[in-house]
């Protein structure tokens, strides 16, 4: 799919006002897709509380810095993304698991990124970052747990065979690694002179290989067919790609304590603002949006509570406050 400034209608200027009409943002939502994303998102919350409970094993310090990081904030579109990726009747429970899971790697990663010699923020969904509550020693040890019980989770999932939870485990770390965000993350603070990599190869590292692997967790689970397993790359390739956009954009344009954590955090460093300006950045989200939209059809999904979800984000983002 292409798009163009004047379909968009992309002003200088008017970036942070809501985004223009795109046709499959409708104005009414479906009240079955929105009571199924609730539904997911209290099981989701459920379940992380419950994953966390140790039986008195962990310090208190520890495990409160854990729970301060993972509960009690995010948006969670990761682990309901997951869940709606896998078909209903198959893996259920191994679905919210793992959705779980790569929540609890995707805050670790969080945790770190936080930290002072790294971004330095004081504020993260809404509260402060864990290192400045239980300092810098006990985050990157929650982080480390998380990560580390994340990755227990998929090695241990009930009812999955042995190399299908190898498998899971392989890719995810795959992604986190130092081939996939650890290096995304070294680019984006050393600025890495020394390898040749544009603004959206990194990007692609420090966000859109996580939703590949998301997308390739999800095929593997529910051993998808060529074609879905296909589509399911190619939403998350967009989805990927249009986080990072709004990201940077927001980090440049957004308002002090509008969007639940610091902002200006990327100044001095290669950004898409940087590298194309405020308008081709906002144009470069909105179509890997809509594009990812587009691919839902051949992804073999739960088409409309993902779209809410992709229009809910879009919506939050410009200010419109829908709940999810």
């Amino acid at each position: 799919m292409s798009c163009t400034l004047s379909q968009l209608s992309v002003i200088r200027g008017d970036t942070l006002k809501p985004a223009p009409q795109i046709n499959w943002m409708q104005d009414k939502t479906s009240h079955d897709a929105f009571r199924r994303i609730q539904t997911l998102l209290r099981q989701v919350e459920d379940r992380l509380e419950a994953l966390l409970e140790d039986g008195g094993e962990t310090p208190p310090k520890l495990l409160s810095a854990m729970k301060h990081a993972l509960l009690g904030g995010g948006k969670r579109f990761r682990p309901l993304l997951f869940i709606l990726t896998v078909p209903k009747g198959v893996y259920e429970e191994a679905a919210l698991e793992i959705g779980c899971a790569l929540e609890m790697v995707h805050t670790a990663s969080l945790i770190l990124d936080d930290l002072p010699c790294m971004d330095d923020a004081d504020l993260r969904r809404d509260k402060p970052t864990t290192h400045k509550i239980f300092g810098q020693a006990t985050a990157i040890l929650a982080a480390i747990s998380l990560l580390t019980r994340g990755m227990n989770i998929l090695a241990s999932l009930d009812g999955v065979p042995g190399d299908t939870r190898g498998k899971l485990v392989a890719v995810l770390s795959r992604a986190v690694g130092h081939t996939g965000l650890a290096a995304g993350q070294e680019v984006d603070l050393t600025q890495a002179a020394e390898m040749s990599m544009g603004v959206e190869q990194k990007n692609w590292l420090k966000t859109g290989i996580f939703f590949s692997a998301m997308a390739e967790m999800a095929s593997i689970l529910s051993d998808r067919c060529e074609e879905e397993a296909a589509g399911l790359s190619e939403l998350a390739f967009h989805i990927g790609s249009a986080f990072q956009a709004l990201d940077d954009l927001l980090d440049a344009t957004a308002g002090p304590g509008s969007i639940g954590k610091d902002i200006g955090k990327d100044v001095g460093k290669s950004t898409m603002i940087t590298d194309r300006g405020e308008v081709a950045t906002r144009l470069t989200y909105l179509c890997h949006l809509q594009s990812a939209n587009a691919a839902l059809a051949r992804c073999g999904v739960e088409e409309e509570p993902i779209a809410l979800m992709l229009q809910s984000i879009h919506e939050m983002a410009f200010g419109k406050g829908v709940p999810l």
